[in-house]
């Protein structure tokens, strides 16, 4: 019975000391810690990229299922939501290639605008379309906000409170990783 008390002291013990660490990992990964010298905050932003680009292309598959399922099957307004798709999924892409490991932003803007532009028009088409794209369409906005905000370009999707915020952000005097941290 004393064994059994003592072990379970000791767990207790590990499990008090652990916990802390285990609920702080459960939320999004803090990387302010080193944001002097940009490494853990471009390793996010290289994450959020390459997120978005398999989401691009989960994206482009489900729309074509949903629209094959639909009135506009054989149309050309499914052609033309097709062909925006692609051209979304291709920016990411090229976005992917230009950011390659994120030591010089200016490399790579000329592509995340293109890719928040091609997000914008396709933006107004989602909020009409109910289905699994459009969820999966949800999870492009979290990382587009995260390529918006460390980039320093808008991105006026149909979130509202969102375009709010930006509106009321000086993004002039704010780094491009305060602004990561910030929105997210």
């Amino acid at each position: 019975m004393k064994k059994q008390l003592i072990r379970l002291s000791l767990v207790a013990g590990l499990l008090a000391l652990f916990l802390p660490t285990v609920a702080s990992a459960q939320g999004w990964p803090d990387y302010r810690r080193d944001r002097d010298n940009g490494r853990n905050d471009s390793r996010y932003l290289r994450d959020s990229i390459h997120r978005l680009d398999r989401l691009a292309k989960d994206f482009e598959r489900d729309l074509d299922r949903t629209l094959d399922r639909s009135r506009a099957d054989g149309t050309r307004r499914e052609d033309r939501l097709n062909g925006e798709a692609r051209q979304f999924r291709n920016a990411v892409g090229n976005l992917k290639s230009s950011f390659g490991n994120g030591r010089d932003l200016s490399r790579s803007r000329d592509e995340a605008q293109r890719v928040l532009n091609e997000a914008s028009r396709l933006d107004r088409v989602m909020g009409r379309i109910n289905t699994q794209a459009s969820q999966r369409w949800s999870e492009i906005r979290r990382e587009l906000n995260v390529i918006s905000n460390a980039y320093g370009i808008g991105y006026y999707g149909t979130n509202d409170d969102w375009r709010r915020d930006r509106r009321n952000d000086n993004r002039n005097d704010v780094p491009w990783w305060e602004r990561i941290i910030r929105h997210n």
